[in-house]
């Protein structure tokens, strides 16, 4: 029963860190597209970069 449960606990996390990992890549690209087109907006997609990748580390 306690096996059963950590084993889909730890798929499901599985999955949400998988996401994050994409919007991590994501993210990183758009923001190479911004610094490459010299986008005055560049600075707003930093946050979106950071936690992302935060997330996908399991930091927070």
């Amino acid at each position: 029963m306690f096996l059963h449960k950590l084993i889909k606990k730890m798929t499901q996390e599985k999955k949400v860190t998988n996401l994050y990992w994409v919007g991590f890549f994501v993210s990183t690209a758009i923001l190479g597209w911004m610094i490459y087109s010299h986008n005055e907006w560049l600075t707003l997609m930093l946050p979106f970069v950071t936690t992302f990748f935060v997330k996908a580390m399991k930091i927070i």
